[in-house]
């Protein structure tokens, strides 16, 4: 429980740090594992840790900053404080003093249930809320693990309504071998499932919706079997076939730009070897994501060392970012 003293001072505290890094919160699921903690050279008490939220804004999950002198401000306070020197004057046209999206680690010990996520449209009937595409990219893969994205082969709702009723659906999800280094782009609507063996960085839309279409059959603890969301599914699956969409396990030999690119979020992949000049501008905040490796981030002469597994959030008033050591980072903008 914040005190009025703690309110106080952040309403009364004028300088936005340079580099934002926050407490990440860690996600125990049914289907998680070991091997953030294993990433992030961390020494973690829980167990079957699936999901690292990295940067969050949802309501009760929101990302809080973990150190100097804005320590405990939540992003929620450094939005409405700060506006578009934080979040930058495209984000704010756009969002409001709202940070439009959410950025984690997923580890996938055993198989994810398939599932599709709504767009803004069904989204917003359903609940008010904003829609969920997202990206992957593969920060490692066991040598069996596949990627499941995408319709196989074309669907409609009766025939969706058939693969479900006979637990026949994963054959009409197009399959992937999961390799480190690619991308996979999820736009809403499309279904979806990553498979064991894989640990993902992931960049979304600011929603937590997923609509579960099979689990595998799975039960919860009282053995009862995990919930499903048929009818919202049906209205929010793509039915088109292909649905591949760029990038799709595809990847990148340099540092490229707009590797994934969307009215949403934009990504840029940066292999740094020596130095690097990361892309900023005063339209939006930029999250820099490090995936392997070790690098310095230099925003406006702060200076962070930024390990693997970890991520740090640049206000849209920094002028320059770069990036200098071994590592693999992504970036993210509006």
């Amino acid at each position: 429980m914040q005190t009025p003293l703690h309110l106080w001072l952040i309403m009364t505290q004028k300088s936005l740090d340079k580099i934002l890094i926050f407490e990440p919160q860690y996600k125990t699921v049914i289907w998680g594992g070991n091997r953030i903690s294993q990433l992030k050279g961390e020494h973690l008490t829980q167990n079957n840790i699936g999901e690292s939220w990295e940067i969050s804004s949802i309501e009760g999950y929101e990302s809080v900053v973990a150190e100097g002198p804005l320590k405990g401000m939540s992003i929620s306070e450094l939005s409405e404080q700060f506006g578009a020197d934080f979040l930058g004057t495209d984000v704010v046209s756009r969002y409001g003093n709202k940070f439009p999206l959410l950025i984690k680690l997923l580890d996938a010990h055993d198989i994810l249930s398939l599932q599709v996520h709504p767009n803004d449209a069904v989204a917003e009937r359903y609940h008010n809320s904003h829609g969920k595409s997202e990206m992957w990219y593969v920060i490692d893969a066991k040598n069996d693990a596949r990627i499941y994205c995408g319709l196989a082969e074309t669907l409609s709702p009766e025939s969706f309504d058939r693969h479900v009723n006979d637990k026949s659906i994963m054959d009409m999800v197009a399959t992937y071998q999961s390799r480190p280094g690619q991308f996979y782009f999820i736009p809403a609507g499309t279904i979806h499932s990553i498979g064991a063996g894989n640990l993902i960085a992931e960049i979304q839309q600011s929603s937590d919706i997923t609509y579960r279409v099979y689990d595998h059959d799975r039960t919860t603890s009282d053995g009862k079997p995990r919930e499903l969301h048929l009818e919202q599914a049906r209205a929010a699956i793509d039915y088109s076939h292909p649905t591949l969409v760029e990038p799709t396990a595809k990847c990148f030999a340099d540092s490229t730009r707009s590797v994934v690119s969307t009215e949403h979020f934009t990504v840029d992949y940066y292999k740094v070897d020596g130095k690097a000049e990361i892309d900023c501008s005063e339209g939006s905040f930029t999250a820099l994501l490090v995936t392997n490796g070790t690098a310095d981030i230099c925003a406006d002469g702060q200076l962070r060392t930024v390990n693997a597994g970890h991520t740090v959030l640049i206000p849209a008033s920094v002028k320059k970012i770069t990036a200098t050591g071994s590592a693999i980072l992504l970036a993210t903008h509006l």
